[in-house]
């Protein structure tokens, strides 16, 4: 099983941060809150947000993922997690043909870019395993497609096409951050 947790980055006890959030955290999320597949969303100042630190850590056979951000987390970008949190607990040869897990690497950089791409208007990617332990975000709409391969931190690829005009682009994603956000602006009608 995995789970997702926002938390603000403040070194305050859970039930420190459930009173400090002015009800955003319920009294009964606070049992057990890391043993249910879940998200918890807790904030603090209302300022944009800011994505601080991602990690992943291990229990027993549970896997969690705890992200630590500031200001108020769209919800995109939470569904997001939860499908890339999810795909960690995929086992070695998932899809019957000697599949690999995911790559905890690959994961956390699926996060990292879920969150640089997510604007305000926008839906959340389809997040899909690929077989080699990478991660696959897919846009389609009726203005285009965008797929981003993950196969390593060191390997991230994508493609994009426009319906209407026919162009496309693909290549490595370093470098050219700024061409693949303008493309999911694009195809999302923004």
């Amino acid at each position: 099983m995995a789970s997702a947790a926002m938390m603000p980055n403040i070194e305050y006890s859970l039930a420190e941060r459930a009173v400090r959030s002015e009800g955003l955290l319920s009294a009964s999320a606070l049992p057990d809150v890391l043993a249910r597949p879940s998200v918890i969303a807790a904030t603090i100042e209302p300022v944009p947000p800011r994505l601080q630190k991602v990690t992943l850590r291990k229990r027993g056979s549970e896997i969690f993922v705890v992200v630590q951000a500031s200001g108020q987390l769209p919800g995109p970008f939470l569904k997001s997690l939860e499908t890339i949190a999810a795909l960690l607990t995929l086992a070695p040869n998932w899809n019957s043909y000697s599949a690999k897990p995911i790559d905890p690497r690959n994961a956390v950089c699926a996060i990292r870019l879920v969150w640089d791409l997510l604007q305000p208007g926008i839906a959340p990617p389809l997040v899909v395993p690929r077989v080699r332990g990478g991660i696959q975000l897919e846009w389609h709409t009726e203005n285009g497609d965008i797929e981003i391969y993950i196969d390593s931190p060191d390997q991230i690829t994508f493609f994009a096409e426009h319906t209407e005009s026919g162009e496309s682009t693909e290549g490595p994603l370093a470098g050219h951050q700024e061409v693949l956000k303008a493309w999911v602006q694009r195809i999302s009608g923004k």
